[in-house]
């Protein structure tokens, strides 16, 4: 006795596939053989089930609408939170000088030795005035950064550095806006001046200011 051969998946959904097409096209068939008498005829109540359906849908389409134009306004919102932790985390970079930064900024060379005093006044302007990074000597000033220290022999050091006239301060951002920020009337450079008499200090604008993570 032979066995009979089970039908393969493959055909069996050829199969269904082909019934179901001629069942839509027996279905069609009659809708259109039935149009007159839909059009014609005295009851109603189908027509208004069909518009209560149409109705339905379309409410039902709104809320899907309404659902996920939610949904983008979340993943919109979300993405917003997520650029400001993006920021944050680039300016604690800048901050801690890990990384490699440049850019405009200003370049202050001051001829002659200061006390440590001075040379702090004028980073804090620069950090107020919305400097990104900000050395002294090329060694730049991070959020380790301990201060000035004042050796006995009245030099400055920095990070265990001693600094050397002349000091050379430069500082990354807004070159216009830090610049007026320290060569502003009664500011801390013309101040310095009228009380260190022979201190010449010099203010430029640069086009590129680089600086090299700390390492």
């Amino acid at each position: 006795m032979k066995h009979l051969r089970k039908p393969k998946k493959r055909e069996l959904s050829l199969l269904l596939t082909a019934i179901l097409l001629g069942l839509l096209i027996s279905l069609q068939a009659r809708s259109f053989q039935n149009l007159g008498d839909v059009i014609n005829r005295d009851n109603r109540a189908d027509v208004f089930r069909e518009i209560q359906i149409l109705k339905e849908t379309n409410d039902n389409l709104g809320d899907e609408i309404k659902e996920l134009e939610t949904q983008l306004e979340k993943a919109s919102n979300n993405q917003d939170a997520l650029q400001s932790v993006m920021d944050e985390i680039k300016k604690y970079e800048f901050i801690g000088g890990m990384m490699d930064v440049s850019g405009p900024g200003v370049s202050v060379i001051i001829s002659e030795k200061v006390k440590a005093l001075w040379l702090t006044d004028i980073v804090n302007e620069l950090f107020s005035a919305g400097a990104e990074a900000v050395s002294i000597n090329s060694i730049r000033l991070t959020n380790s950064t301990t201060g000035f220290d004042t050796i006995p022999s009245g030099q400055i050091m920095l990070n265990s550095v001693i600094l050397n006239v002349p000091y050379k301060i430069e500082a990354i951002g807004d070159r216009k806006v830090l610049n007026q920020a320290l060569s502003q009337p009664e500011g801390i450079l013309e101040r310095m001046q009228k009380l260190l008499d022979g201190v010449q200090v010099q203010v430029e604008e640069k086009d590129l200011i680089i600086m090299s993570k700390v390492r």
